[in-house]
């Protein structure tokens, strides 16, 4: 009875909710329910592994956090277990789906919170889908869902992407057998990781325009105008300055 309460429910959910790509589609609903069914099961593993990993993370600033989780001479449990505490650290409560709330630069070095912040969820997610563990690719799709709760955030992250999404996605389809409901966001592809950096030079707004530049405000966060313009198919971030200050504007070239 159960079970065909769990298959009654899943075909609801497939019909009315998702949009499944070809290999969801091709499967039976035998073979989904097998799959809804061991989504129950694990999600008490995955929370049991994201405590362990959130043990095993560095008691470090959250400069020294963001750079390790891109060190490829660590171990991915201790990216991902460094990430995750990070992703604690800059969204409110821990919720990525809070992203929008996060401001700021660190000091000297004006690196932008917010775009470190979507950097946290990437690597984290990358990481989680680089171990070897059943459960480890469902706290990836967490995080990533959460984020995507974020209207602005899908837009600025998952939507217009950076070249590592596409992997990303692929591996959680891969390591979890089930999409989200609607589907993960097909992206226009921009740039790769890191999306932040060191303010560095200047440009000016009219360049930055011509560049298609996404504009951040002095909090750091992207804004329809503001003093910094973030450009990220070169992986850059730029003081913006008035456009008739020719030798700011030659800095500001490649």
């Amino acid at each position: 009875m159960k079970r065909t309460a769990l298959f009654l429910l899943l075909a609801a959910l497939i019909g009315l909710f998702l949009s499944p790509g070809p290999a969801w589609a091709s499967r039976s609903f035998e073979e989904l329910l097998d799959i809804y069914t061991r989504k129950s099961e694990i999600r008490h593993e995955a929370e049991a592994l994201r405590s362990e990993l959130l043990g095993m993370a560095w008691d470090s600033e959250d400069l020294d956090l963001l750079g390790s989780i891109m060190d490829p001479s660590l171990t991915s449990e201790q990216r991902a277990a460094n990430g995750l505490k990070l992703i604690d650290e800059l969204f409110p409560g821990g919720d990525p789906a809070r992203w929008e709330s996060i401001s700021g630069f660190w000091i000297p070095r004006m690196i932008p919170k917010p775009l470190a912040a979507f950097d946290a969820v990437f690597f984290t997610a990358i990481a989680l889908l680089e171990m070897e563990r059943e459960d480890a690719p469902w706290i990836a799709r967490d995080i990533l869902e959460d984020l995507r709760r974020s209207s602005r955030a899908t837009l600025l992250a998952l939507r217009t992407a950076p070249k590592e999404y596409l992997w990303i996605v692929e591996a959680l389809e891969e390591g979890t057998k089930m999409p989200p409901v609607g589907g993960w966001p097909e992206a226009v592809i921009r740039g790769k990781l890191p999306f932040a950096r060191q303010v560095s030079f200047a440009v000016s707004e009219t360049h930055a325009i011509m560049r298609e530049m996404q504009f951040l405000n002095a909090a750091g966060q992207p804004a329809p105008n503001g003093p910094y313009a973030w450009d990220r198919d070169r992986g850059r971030i730029y003081r913006v300055i008035c456009s008739n200050n020719r030798y700011i504007r030659i800095l500001g070239r490649d």
